[in-house]
């Protein structure tokens, strides 16, 4: 919030350990996945998190070394040693996730912005074409997740309604958003930089 002190969103509440090494989430429940049109896809789940985290992890986008050593194997399934079930990411029941870290880092809660953290639908992604672990395949004819804004499942503030390659993207509020009230911007158009010009 404006005072710098994190606030409950996608979940409502959680519990550090003791020891500082495992951090659990009761995810809000009624949370939808619309598609780029507002139409219902699919509830936000804890099993959402965990889909959002592999994807993560097998696409490398560049955001993989946050947790490269500091969750628990997540270092051993990225060179292929462990499947994702030993990961220490779990969806302990619908609405409950869980993390465990290989060592006490009292900065993790504001790593937890970072897109890798972020919700995947599950269902959605593997309806377009994706896949998770040695199957994944960012080139695959028939993975077709993300790669146009109408193939894209979206269950935050805003939804992609234009994009146009090294010009703009085009945003607009997601009128199924747990929150509306604190969407104060109803549209955003994000124009490109391409960095040339550092003014």
């Amino acid at each position: 919030d404006n005072e710098d002190v994190l606030q409950p969103a996608l979940a409502e509440s959680w519990e550090k350990s003791e020891d500082g090494l495992t951090y659990t989430f009761h995810i809000r429940q009624g949370v939808k996945w619309v598609d780029s049109q507002g139409r219902e896809v699919a509830d936000v789940t804890a099993d959402d998190f965990l889909a959002g985290m592999q994807h993560g992890l097998d696409a490398k986008g560049g955001l993989e070394f946050l947790v490269d050593g500091l969750i628990v194997n997540a270092t051993e399934y990225m060179a292929g040693s462990v499947g994702f079930e030993e990961v220490g990411v779990k969806a302990l029941d619908e609405y409950t996730v869980q993390y465990t870290l290989t060592h006490p880092t009292t900065y993790f809660m504001t790593m937890l912005n970072y897109g890798l953290f972020s919700p995947m639908s599950r269902t959605y992604y593997e309806s377009k074409g994706g896949k998770f672990g040695k199957e994944f395949k960012s080139d695959a004819e028939t993975y077709t997740y993300g790669k146009d804004p109408n193939s894209i499942a979206y269950c935050g503030p805003y939804l992609v309604s234009g994009y146009t390659e090294k010009n703009s993207i085009n945003f607009v509020a997601n009128p199924t958003y747990w929150d509306p009230d604190h969407v104060n911007c109803h549209t955003i158009n994000w124009k490109y930089n391409d960095g040339t010009d550092a003014a």
